[in-house]
């Protein structure tokens, strides 16, 4: 081997090193993010399904104590976004009816730091007063983390539509 080609194969191995570290090394960061999007979903799921229990007993006080500064949501029957006077009305007129039965399906969540989206499906199975219903809804809520507790700001629910 020609002393050339010696000092180029010398040159190539002393930078495959360099540029291993310069590469971006992805299990840490993923691990990382991994175990952030793991704990904002167990966070906020956990939440979810403490609004919807308080729902089911005709309570909306854990929705509204878990909303955020300008919260906004509309849901299926609403012509339009309404805040938590919307839910303030909606809790005033689920007082003492108990029945509403739902089941919920978590999907998925994106996180970006103190802002995620939660993306769920229900089945409600009879409403508040006890009219049994079959209806299904897919929802997203979209969550923000405030002084290191997350907070609903806004959401939306549909009418899941047919699909083949």
């Amino acid at each position: 081997m020609s002393q050339h080609s010696l000092a180029t194969l010398a040159l190539r191995a002393a930078s495959i090193p360099a540029l291993a570290l310069a590469l971006p090394q992805p299990a840490a960061a993923e691990s990382e993010q991994d175990a952030a999007w793991q704990e904002a979903k167990d966070a906020i799921w956990a939440k979810e399904l403490a609004i919807y229990n308080g729902r089911s007993r005709g309570d909306l006080s854990i929705y509204l104590a878990n909303t955020a500064e300008g919260y906004k949501a509309w849901p299926p029957f609403n012509a339009v976004p309404k805040g938590n006077e919307g839910l303030e009305a909606t809790g005033r007129a689920m007082t003492g009816k108990t029945s509403e039965r739902l089941e919920m399906t978590f999907l998925d969540l994106v996180l970006h730091g103190d802002f995620a989206v939660v993306y769920y499906k229900t089945h409600r199975t009879s409403l508040a007063d006890g009219t049994p219903v079959d209806q299904h809804y897919e929802v997203t809520h979209s969550w923000v983390r405030e002084d290191g507790e997350w907070k609903v700001i806004g959401g939306m629910a549909r009418a899941r539509p047919d699909r083949d």
